[in-house]
């Protein structure tokens, strides 16, 4: 568990943060995709002295978590019997109460995703309507999403030749082939 301060400024202060790392990264690879590309992670994740996994997990968690798990968070917002307090609570279940997603995803090796989720869910706490709610959540899905994007782009899309779909005609061939045990 990494040292992760409360984040205690206002919404408005998080969101300004989050939008300024969605700057950083938006049209140049940040350093820490770099490192993650190069096989360099400082939290020595990954097996077997290598990085793919740790390229299969980002490209999962980051989809699933941008544009799926915060896309809903903003689609349930509109709700007219959701309500703010019940909102931030199913939020901070869903993203850091349980299992805190952004702690993993940092140590995968981006580096500031866990204090960028940390103050996102601290933040929560100065909302006063689900309007605001939509402008910080937006936010840091955006960032979630362009963070998946350039995974996305790194990852080794070129082994997946090795596990080509087999066509019935050829798993027969295969099995005429093949010894009985």
């Amino acid at each position: 568990m990494s040292n992760i301060t409360k984040f205690e400024g206002h919404w408005r202060d998080a969101k300004a943060i989050i939008e300024k790392e969605i700057d950083r990264v938006w049209l140049h690879e940040p350093e820490e995709i770099q490192k993650i590309r190069w096989g360099i992670i400082d939290s020595g994740a990954g097996s077997g002295e290598q990085s793919f996994s740790v390229l299969v997990h980002l490209e999962a968690y980051l989809m699933l978590v941008g544009a799926d798990v915060m896309y809903r968070f903003l689609k349930i917002s509109q709700y007219d019997d959701m309500q703010l307090p019940t909102l931030n609570r199913i939020t901070r279940e869903f993203l850091t109460a349980t299992f805190n997603v952004f702690e993993f995803m940092t140590d995968l090796g981006l580096t500031n995703m866990h204090a960028m989720g940390q103050m996102y869910s601290d933040a929560l706490d100065t909302l006063a309507s689900k309007e605001e709610y939509i402008e910080l959540t937006g936010a840091m899905m955006t960032y979630v999403i362009r963070m998946h994007r350039w995974i996305h782009y790194i990852f080794p899309w070129n082994l997946g030749v090795a596990f080509p779909h087999r066509k019935p005609e050829e798993l027969l061939a295969m099995a005429k082939v093949l010894p009985v045990i």
